[in-house]
């Protein structure tokens, strides 16, 4: 790998990256977080003036509109993430950097972007 490689553009990339990774992570959490919450548990918080209460059930009033959000503001940053990763480890590794990008996208999105922020937001 060529000194070149690892410029500006790189890092910028790489950081991108990250940046839509942790926002998978958050519309994942968002998701499980509330289409897991109680109405009656948020209204009793809400009124007990809770931070963050009402605006949850605001939010969730209309649950379709609210799923349909997340999940394509999740799909959005997924593709983008991915394909960011395609165009930097191809010019890192030439053709095989498509298979390299695959791999460990669908590895990095579903941990970090899916199964633990699921996880946590249950919790």
């Amino acid at each position: 790998m060529p000194n070149s490689t690892l410029d500006a553009a790189f890092w910028l990339t790489a950081a991108a990256i990250l940046v839509l990774l942790a926002l998978s992570a958050f519309f994942s959490g968002s998701e499980t977080a509330l289409t897991a919450s109680s109405r009656a548990k948020l209204k009793g918080l809400a009124d007990k003036g809770t931070g963050g209460a009402a605006s949850a059930m605001k939010v969730t009033e209309d649950r379709e509109r609210m799923i349909g959000a997340l999940l394509l503001g999740n799909n959005i940053v997924n593709i983008l993430s991915a394909s960011l990763a395609t165009a930097l480890l191809t010019r890192m590794f030439g053709d095989s950097g498509v298979a390299l990008a695959t791999f460990s996208m669908t590895a990095l999105v579903l941990i970090f972007g899916e199964v633990m922020p699921k996880t946590v937001a249950i919790t």
